[in-house]
């Protein structure tokens, strides 16, 4: 469904935005581990070399949980921004991987800054506008994640 959602078949990497919206509400460690998970996931589901997605969904996890301790949780904006940011940031590093490891690419740099990134990176932040919301009430409702306290 999401293929056919987007111009030019671009289509959202729905993983992405519930990596960061999670790794927002988890922190930085959990963010990394759901980010690697999910990067996996995709790899193995969509037959990419081992560690091709993850690459990009770890730090994402760990960067966004990282930031998260410095900004309202329960301001929509903020994970909204912050996907943005790694959908460019990811996007730029799948484009220069595929580039390093001759996977044809028939679009340069700028047409694919253009057709693909800016219209995906719009998607990623509307949709993290729908899906955190969501998110944040579970992880309030304290549905989604155990608090821990380090120990004494």
């Amino acid at each position: 469904v999401f293929t056919l959602a987007g111009p030019d078949g671009v289509h959202p990497d729905l993983l992405l935005v519930v990596v960061v919206a999670l790794a927002v509400l988890a922190g930085m460690r959990k963010g990394a581990v759901i980010g690697l998970c999910a990067g996996l996931l995709q790899d193995i589901i969509f037959g990419a070399p081992l560690g091709f997605f993850a690459a990009v969904k770890l730090p994402a996890g760990a960067l966004a949980g990282l930031i998260a301790e410095d900004i309202y949780k329960d301001f929509t904006l903020a994970p909204m921004l912050l996907v943005a940011l790694f959908t460019l940031g990811g996007d730029l590093f799948t484009y220069f991987l595929a580039k390093l490891f001759d996977v044809s690419t028939v679009l340069s740099l700028k047409e694919y800054l253009q057709h693909c990134i800016g219209p995906r990176l719009m998607m990623h932040f509307f949709l993290m506008g729908l899906i955190y919301p969501f998110l944040y009430r579970a992880h309030k409702r304290k549905l989604l994640f155990e608090e821990s306290y380090p120990e004494e």
